[in-house]
């Protein structure tokens, strides 16, 4: 697949199965989990059988294009989400790995048998495990202290997901990545491995992306999602109040440098001592909130929502921005405005 005219129609069957895929699993919600492995896998098989400067893009446009239609905050006239930019920069990451990895399992994936099941196995579990490590710690990074300890904490957090991730990832490198790729190579004949010179000419690529985008993400130079500015170092005057039945959590007029609806509640929850259940939604690049003080969401039907200067926030509570004198309220109510 080297011509022009195969290269343009597989870069846009691939770019369209990661989007559709992406789009569909998220808003159809058919597993517990977004289906990341999508656009990992063909990330991987746009590498294998595309020129890996065309391959390269298949990632970014997907996740892009798949962002728009969910509805998440990117290229939607607001700024991006800090922590989009590790998710994309996780996927350049990916098609680097898949750029050295992929020169290795090339002579065993021309035919579906034991050793090129095995080799797809072991490429789409380590794919996948790079890439959970490396949005976990883009999370750490973001929303945490600095610090050995909350950085464990991070990973263990995510271990229901990355383990959850890692099958799923498998079964789609078997059933979709190997079953194409091995077509592909039987209908190009003998396939042998890149020479080492050329694994890292076509790595470059990869690389200067994947750098840039590590850069923008750890640098901070792209603000949250409704933050119209950078400058943004602290909030004047902010309220909050937790309302559930049969007692409240009130801090009013206060002066904070976590400008987050969830920065502001996890850093009052450590000061007063209450408890904070969060699990992170991959597909709204957001913080959950699961439980305060105990409560847990669906008991008695009721689910904790958020509202700012009494109006419903939909938006994820870690993409929210506050200003001065916001004033936000934690409601343990009916899930009748749940999507």
């Amino acid at each position: 697949m080297k011509t022009i005219p195969r290269q343009v129609i597989g870069f846009g069957l691939l770019a369209l199965f990661a989007t559709l895929g992406r789009y569909l699993l998220v808003s159809l919600r058919m597993q517990p989990f977004p289906n990341f492995e999508v656009v990992t896998v063909a990330a991987f098989i746009g590498i294998m059988i595309l020129d890996v400067r065309v391959a390269l893009f298949i990632p970014l446009v997907g996740m892009v294009c798949s962002d728009i239609l969910i509805g998440n905050p990117v290229f939607t006239g607001e700024k991006m989400n800090q922590i989009v930019l590790f998710t994309y920069s996780g996927f350049a990451l990916v098609a680097l790995a898949s750029t050295f990895v992929g020169s290795k399992v090339k002579p065993y994936v021309s035919s579906i048998k034991l050793q090129s099941v095995s080799c797809m196995i072991v490429t789409g579990a380590l794919l996948v495990f790079f890439y959970d490590m490396w949005t976990n710690f883009g999370w750490w990074y973001l929303m945490y202290p600095h610090t050995v300890d909350t950085l464990l904490i991070v990973y263990a957090l995510g271990v229901p997901f990355m383990l959850y991730h890692l099958f799923s990832g498998i079964a789609t490198f078997l059933c979709i990545g190997l079953p194409v790729i091995s077509y592909v190579y039987s209908k190009k004949g003998p396939v042998t491995n890149n020479s080492s010179c050329e694994t890292w000419r076509q790595g470059v690529p990869a690389g200067v992306i994947a750098l840039l985008l590590i850069l923008v993400s750890v640098t901070g130079c792209v603000s949250t999602s409704v933050r119209e500015s950078n400058t943004i170092e602290k909030l004047n005057n902010v309220s909050m109040e937790i309302i559930a039945p049969g007692w409240n959590i009130a801090y009013r007029n206060v002066n904070t440098t976590n400008v987050t609806v969830a920065g502001f509640l996890l850093e009052w929850a450590s000061r007063y001592n209450f408890s904070v259940k969060v699990s992170y939604w991959q597909e709204y690049h957001s913080l959950f909130v699961e439980a305060i003080n105990g409560l847990e969401n669906g008991e008695n039907g009721s689910y904790w929502q958020y509202y700012v200067n009494d109006k419903y926030a939909n938006l994820g509570c870690s993409n929210y921005i506050l200003k001065d004198n916001d004033t936000v309220e934690w409601r343990f109510e009916s899930s009748h405005r749940m999507k």
